[in-house]
């Protein structure tokens, strides 16, 4: 595994072009070269972007807001597909499935023959530690609040969740789910990991300690994700009912929810603000929303990138960062003004991202 910079240049047309120091050179066509950079990590406060079409890590520098280094994926798997960090900060997981999940809920279902795997990545060397293969596609991997696990549920008819020591990647044990089980997320306190199926109208709720499903919790039909928020509530978004539930971890109970106008991506509270954004799915937009009078009501939208798919806040909620996958960008959000300053070109299809400050 290595790092690689990446420089963009410019090439020549035969009009709009211009000399620059005795090279021809033009604004309109741009390429990517990524040429490896062999240097070590400093602790500079980041983001790294997972990229599924590129099989790539971009590592972006916060301070600079650009993108200083990439980790290439390819020799561990094809499409990597959402990123978790560890709690210590220095290791990241990546689900490595087969299967191109921008092509839909329907394709998943006749890939049978497809594979899944999870990678573990260096955060300082942009090394793999270790690579883990499961015997079908899955959503997403995660290592569990003290960082000795990491869990990733197969996406299938009959999904199952699988967990694996995460310091050797030695398979510990698995517990069957249902149908089409897609993120993984923990609560704050790491008791309880939850997970929606999306052929149910269902929330399963496993207990770390004893790997037991302990409940079921029922929400809107068709749950296509579930995601922790900051406030140690759990978001269920539901693409088909164009609705969020939320979920208390301490009373494994609904206790809210939202009815929308779009179909909702991934989900992120700012409790500076107390506003809760959401990704509109397959579209350029992120709304957020207000809580008064007991009931969440539409502030406003952003205008991000294309297909806004994935979002972030930095530690002190004063900047979001929204990944637009079709768009093969990061969108930087001053939280307060809602206002877009910045779009960061990354790789081809970024799907996740996870930052350390």
């Amino acid at each position: 595994m290595v790092l690689r910079r990446k420089y963009y240049v410019v090439s020549a047309l035969i009009f709009g072009s211009f000399m620059w120091g005795g090279l021809l050179v033009s604004c309109k066509s741009k390429k990517v070269i990524e040429e490896p950079v062999p240097v070590v990590e400093t602790d500079y406060p980041k983001a790294y972007v997972v990229n599924g079409g590129s099989n790539t890590i971009s590592i972006v520098d916060l301070n600079e807001l650009s993108v200083k280094n990439i980790i290439q994926l390819t020799e561990i798997g094809r499409f990597p597909h959402h990123i978790n960090m560890s709690a210590d900060g220095k290791k990241l997981a990546v689900a490595t499935p087969e299967y191109d999940f921008t092509l839909g809920h329907t394709a998943l279902h006749n890939a049978t023959d497809k594979k899944g795997g999870v990678a573990v990545i260096d955060t300082k060397t942009g090394n793999t530690l270790l690579k883990i293969a499961l015997p079908s596609v899955n959503f997403n991997a995660v290592f569990s609040a003290d960082g000795s696990e990491i869990w990733s549920a197969s996406a299938t008819h009959s999904g199952e969740m699988f967990i694996y020591d995460a310091t050797n990647g030695v398979f510990k044990t698995k517990m069957a789910l249902g149908s089409d089980p897609s993120e993984v997320v923990f609560a704050k306190d790491g008791k309880y990991a939850f997970v929606a199926l999306g052929e149910s109208s269902f929330v399963y709720v496993i207990n770390t300690q004893t790997k037991a499903i302990v409940n079921t919790i029922k929400v809107d039909a068709y749950p296509s994700n579930v995601w922790a928020g900051v406030d140690d509530k759990i978001y269920v978004e539901n693409k088909v009912a164009q609705t969020v539930n939320v979920i208390d971890p301490k009373t494994l109970s609904v206790v809210d929810y939202i009815n929308l106008d779009f179909a909702p991506g991934q989900i992120a509270y700012n409790q500076t603000l107390n506003e809760l954004w959401i990704c509109q799915a397959s579209q350029n937009k992120v709304a957020y929303f207000e809580r008064k009078n007991n009931s969440w009501s539409l502030k406003g939208t952003i205008i991000t990138g294309d297909d806004t798919h994935a979002i972030t806040f930095s530690k002190d909620m004063k900047r979001a960062f929204v990944v637009n996958q079709k768009g093969n960008s990061v969108s930087v959000i001053d939280a307060a003004n809602h206002v877009k300053t910045k779009d960061i070109l990354v790789g081809n299809q970024p799907n996740g991202i996870v930052l350390k400050e």
